[in-house]
């Protein structure tokens, strides 16, 4: 979801061109129908809901296959309930748990110690859901968020493979979160990157 601005000189005639990352955008029809085949992921832009469900604003289609993009599935948000005794946190609605093999970065991608995550503080965490329903974290990162009326704001994304629970309705699932789409909903697919 990221966008490159760039400008091009040709002589006396300076072009200018705003380039999204992900394609042209598709209708919500063309969205569903490519988040419907099986093996696509997504990766959202919106807000998490107090029932639980996520509201996105934002889509981005992944390829099936794309080994370069697909890896791991991914929680972004605020920390909660943060238990340093238990190796435990909540982001996105998930207990988190953690170990000395999680890697732990900052913003800028630099190695820090666990006593850095305070609650309230924005997170990434790449991971996988467990059976039991909790969210085994192999990499947690510092987010920067947003500061609106004195009051902080982290992002609230996931990224993970998409199931189509109801089309006609723009119900959508990832991992144990239920999406639904805004009626404005951006839907783009993310070219295949290059192996």
């Amino acid at each position: 979801m990221k966008k490159i601005r760039s400008v091009a000189v040709l002589g006396p005639i300076v072009l200018w061109a705003v380039a999204a990352w992900a394609g042209a955008p598709l209708t919500r029809e063309q969205g569903l129908k490519l988040m419907a085949e099986t093996g696509r992921w997504i990766e959202t832009d919106g807000v998490l809901q107090p029932d639980g469900t996520y509201l996105a604003k934002e889509i981005e289609i992944y390829a099936p296959g794309d080994t370069a993009e697909i890896g791991e599935v991914a929680i972004s948000g605020a920390v909660h309930n943060l238990n340093r005794l238990k190796s435990t946190l909540s982001v996105f609605g998930y207990l988190v748990t953690y170990d000395g093999e999680t890697t732990l970065k900052d913003e800028n991608k630099r190695p820090i110690l666990s006593s850095k995550i305070q609650n309230g503080m924005g997170v990434k965490v790449q991971g996988s859901l467990q059976p039991n329903g909790t969210f085994k974290a192999t990499k947690i990162k510092l987010q920067k968020g947003k500061t609106k009326d004195g009051a902080f704001k982290a992002k609230e994304q996931i990224f993970g493979p998409v199931s189509v629970v109801d089309a006609r309705n723009g119900l959508l699932k990832v991992l144990n979160t239920g999406i639904k789409l805004r009626e404005d909903a951006l839907l783009t697919e993310k070219p295949l990157t290059p192996p």
